[in-house]
C-alpha cells in the first residue's frame, strides 16, 4: 500500500519533492477537474473528456472526423468514488465508504482505490489537495483576527 500511494504522490499538483507520510496521504482530498462535463445515470457516472488539442490532435481530428470529446462510463464502484472526489471528502473517508458499501477488507479497498485514484490523477481527471494542518488553520485564524476579516 505504501508503495502504491507513494507512487501516486508523483502525480499530485502540490508535491514539493518530499514524500508525505501515510497519514498525510489518507487526509488528502481528491478534487474533480472543474472543466470536465459529467452526469449520473442509472447509478453510473458518464464523463466527457475533451480530445487533446494541438497541431497533431487537430489534424487527426479533422482527417478521421473524431469527436471533440470522448465519453467514459464508470462502473458503480468507480462512480461512487468519483462522486466523493469533491474536495470535501478525504481519501480515508472514501476508503471507509467503499469498504462499508461493498463489504471488503481494508487492505483490498486501499489497494484498489489508491490504484484507481492514481489512474484518475495520471489522466488529469482529478487533483489532490493536501489536508490543511492544524498549525496552518491556527495561523489563518490569528491573521484573520489581526486584519479584522471574519474567519470561515
Amino acid at each position: 500500500m505504501k508503495g502504491l500511494i507513494g507512487k501516486a504522490w508523483d502525480y499530485l499538483p502540490f508535491a514539493t519533492g518530499k514524500k508525505p507520510s501515510r497519514d498525510q496521504l489518507l487526509a488528502a482530498r481528491p478534487v474533480r477537474h472543474e472543466k470536465l462535463r459529467w452526469f449520473k445515470e442509472d447509478g453510473e457516472v458518464n464523463l466527457f473528456i475533451p480530445r487533446k488539442r494541438g497541431r497533431f490532435g487537430d489534424l487527426a481530428g479533422r482527417l478521421f472526423r473524431l469527436p471533440d470529446e470522448k465519453q467514459l462510463v464508470l462502473d458503480r464502484v468507480g462512480s461512487g468514488v468519483w462522486e466523493l472526489c469533491d474536495g470535501f471528502h478525504s481519501v480515508d473517508e472514501i476508503l471507509l465508504y467503499v469498504q462499508r458499501r461493498h463489504k471488503l477488507s481494508r487492505r483490498e479497498v486501499e489497494v484498489s482505490v489508491s490504484a484507481y485514484l492514481k489512474i484518475l490523477a495520471e489522466r488529469g481527471l482529478i487533483g489532490i489537495k493536501a489536508a490543511e494542518s492544524k498549525k496552518a488553520n491556527e495561523r489563518a485564524k490569528i491573521k484573520d483576527r489581526k486584519t479584522g476579516s471574519p474567519s470561515v
